[in-house]
This record gives C-alpha cells, sequence and structure tokens, in this order.
C-alpha cells in the first residue's frame, strides 16, 4: 500500500511538467510519429560531431541567422529528400537534426516526416528551432555573417518589430509625405496584382534588395516603405536594416495579400 501511494505521488508531481511540455511544443500531438530532439541532446552532439544541424528554411533566413556549423536544405526545393538522402549517405551513423523557426513552425516537422515516409533513418525534429538555439548558444550562432555576441539585444522582439509595421492607410499617407521611396518587395512571380496606388512602386526582390541596397548603404537618405508577399519576410529584412544602421523605414502590416486577399501566383 504505502508502494502504491508513492507510485502514485512520484507520478503526481510528474504530471505538470508532461503538461507544460504539451503546452510548449503544442504540435507535437499532430506528429506523433516523428522522432523530436531536446535542445540539451542536440548541443551535445553538435559539439562531438555526431549530430548534423539541417536548416529547412528559406535562403533569407537561413542567411540572417543559423548555427554555425548548419546544412542549409531547403523544404521549399525540388530536390529537398535526394539532397537530404546524399548527406545522410555521406555521414553515415551521425544524426540530421531538422530545425525551422521555432514551435510555430512546421517545417521542421514537415521534413522530419518526410524524411520517415522515405526510410531516411536518423533524422529528428528540433521543433525548438534557431530561435532556442540563438538565445541559449549565441557564441555557435552566426547573425548576418557575424557571431552572436548579446542575444537579448540583438534578436529582434516582436513587439521592436511591430514598432515598423503599420497598416495600409498609415502606409498610404507615409508615402504622401514626401522623400520616400516605396519597394515592393515580392518575388516576381508574387507580382500578380499591383497594390492599389503603389503601380509604381520599386520592384527588388529581397534578396537583392539586401544584396544591391542595403548592403551598400543605398537610399539611407529615403524613408523606405516596404512590402512583400505576407510581411513575414521583412522580419528577416529588418535585420540587415539595423545592420547597415538604416532607421527611417516601415513595413506594410501583413504585407500585400493584407490588402489584395487571395492572388493566383504566375
Amino acid at each position: 500500500m504505502r508502494s502504491a501511494r508513492i507510485v502514485t505521488l512520484i507520478l503526481g508531481l510528474m504530471l505538470p511538467a508532461t503538461t507544460c511540455l504539451a503546452e510548449d511544443f503544442p504540435y507535437r500531438k499532430d506528429y506523433q510519429d516523428v522522432p523530436v530532439i531536446e535542445l540539451a541532446d542536440l548541443k551535445a552532439g553538435y559539439d562531438d560531431g555526431s549530430i548534423l544541424m539541417v536548416d529547412v528554411r528559406s535562403d533569407i533566413e537561413f542567411e540572417t541567422i543559423r548555427p554555425k556549423r548548419a546544412q542549409h536544405i531547403s523544404l521549399s526545393t525540388q530536390n529537398f529528400l535526394s539532397d537530404l538522402k546524399a548527406l545522410a549517405a555521406a555521414n553515415p551513423g551521425k544524426k540530421l537534426a531538422v530545425y525551422c523557426n521555432g514551435v510555430t513552425c512546421l517545417k521542421s516537422y514537415h521534413a522530419a516526416q518526410q524524411a520517415k515516409d522515405e526510410r531516411v533513418d536518423n533524422v529528428y525534429a528540433f521543433d525548438a528551432g534557431i530561435p532556442a538555439w540563438a538565445k541559449a548558444y549565441p557564441a555557435d550562432t552566426l547573425l548576418v555573417g557575424k557571431e552572436l555576441t548579446d542575444p537579448d539585444k540583438q534578436l529582434i522582439a516582436k513587439s521592436e518589430f511591430q514598432k515598423y509595421s503599420v497598416d495600409f492607410e498609415t502606409f498610404k499617407q507615409k508615402a504622401a509625405e514626401g522623400n520616400t521611396v516605396v519597394i515592393d518587395a515580392r518575388d516576381p512571380i508574387q507580382r500578380t496584382e499591383k497594390l492599389p496606388g503603389f503601380e509604381n512602386a520599386m520592384p527588388i526582390p529581397l534578396d537583392k534588395l539586401i544584396r544591391n541596397v542595403i548592403s551598400k548603404g543605398n537610399m539611407k537618405d529615403k524613408k523606405l516603405l516596404i512590402f512583400d508577399q505576407v510581411g513575414k519576410q521583412v522580419d528577416w529584412l529588418q535585420y540587415y536594416l539595423v545592420e547597415y544602421g538604416y532607421t527611417e523605414y516601415l513595413f506594410l502590416d501583413g504585407g500585400a495579400t493584407s490588402v489584395l486577399k487571395e492572388q493566383k501566383y504566375r
């Protein structure tokens, strides 16, 4: 009887931690077949070389912030599975930890699920993602090509990003103030419709905007009004604006989709 009470007590003590875990990772329940890896275990394997980290995000996300020794195989490419298989074959016995942008990003689960379906062994989802890694291990993280030194200051909080994000009416008002340049940072395939009132916006895809304008300090004397497709790519653009000393800029909240709603790509 006493031993039964002890077991009950132990289980009772464990329940809050289990509940917390479920709350911290709300999508694990939807991907129960996907093996996951925790932050501490990942770092141990990263340090001893038994685990390779694989970034499955876009090019711009990877270039903005990543673990120093991370590999990059974007989930959106046609060759994702073949490239992942090739990496696994070239590193027999090693685990591959695929990651994306944290607990609300599903790409790590999708990547690990595809690998499992194709019988690619030793692929795990690191679903805490780059935010958790960067905060815990800044010395093993590159931000805009440089070692991260102060996560609390250098990682842009959502609240800080929102200070530069405005609705469409405010966006139009700011554009009318003068000394402004409106930039359509969408990819060419996304420009099936013009933003009303901004038909003459400068079409500069995000990668070219960073490489040919921001990194060279061009148009720093102007107020830049920038919109992308859904208001998410500009999250990463802000890191480059900060890095290169831009202070006068605003983003369209929700991107072009907030105004144009559903669009058909070419």
